[in-house]
C-alpha cells in the first residue's frame, strides 16, 4: 500500500515538474526548442505539457511493471507479449511526445530505445546456449 501511496505521488510531482522544465528551457532563447509550443496561454500549455507527461510517464510505469512480471515467467508465455506490448505503447507515447513537442522525426527513435531497454531487463543469456553435456537434463 505504501510503494502504491508512494508510486502516485511521485508521478503526480513529476508531470508537472517535467511541464515545467520543457517550458523553462524549451522555450527560452530567440529560436525556441519547442516552436509553436510557446505562444499562447500559458496556463493551457502548461496544463497540457503536464498531461501529456503524465500519461507518457502512467504508460512507462506500467510497462516497467509488465515487464517486472515477465521476468518471473518462462519465455513464450502471456506475460512476455504483454510486456512486448506495454513497452511499445510507453515507446510509441514517448516518440509521439517527442514528436508532437519539436516535429522532429527524430523523436521515434525512443520505441527501438525502449526496446532495447526492456531487453536488457528480461535477456537470459543462458537461455539462448545450449546446456553443456555434463549438465544434467531437467524432467
Amino acid at each position: 500500500m505504501l510503494r502504491a501511496l508512494l508510486v502516485g505521488l511521485t508521478l503526480l510531482h513529476l508531470g508537472p515538474g517535467l511541464a515545467f522544465a520543457l517550458l523553462a528551457f524549451g522555450c527560452d532563447g530567440a529560436a525556441p526548442w519547442l516552436g509553436a509550443h510557446c505562444g499562447g496561454d500559458p496556463v493551457g500549455r502548461f496544463g497540457r505539457l503536464t498531461l501529456a507527461a503524465w500519461a507518457v510517464l502512467g504508460l512507462a510505469w506500467l510497462a516497467w511493471g509488465a515487464v517486472r512480471r515477465a521476468r518471473h515467467r518462462p519465455p513464450g508465455g502471456a506475460a512476455r507479449w504483454q510486456a512486448l506490448a506495454a513497452v511499445l505503447a510507453a515507446g510509441g507515447a514517448l516518440g509521439g511526445a517527442g514528436a508532437w513537442l519539436t516535429g522532429a522525426a527524430a523523436a521515434w527513435l525512443a520505441v527501438p530505445l525502449a526496446l532495447a531497454v526492456a531487453w536488457l531487463a528480461l535477456a537470459n543469456p543462458a537461455a539462448c546456449q545450449p546446456p553443456r553435456a555434463d549438465t544434467p537434463r531437467r524432467p
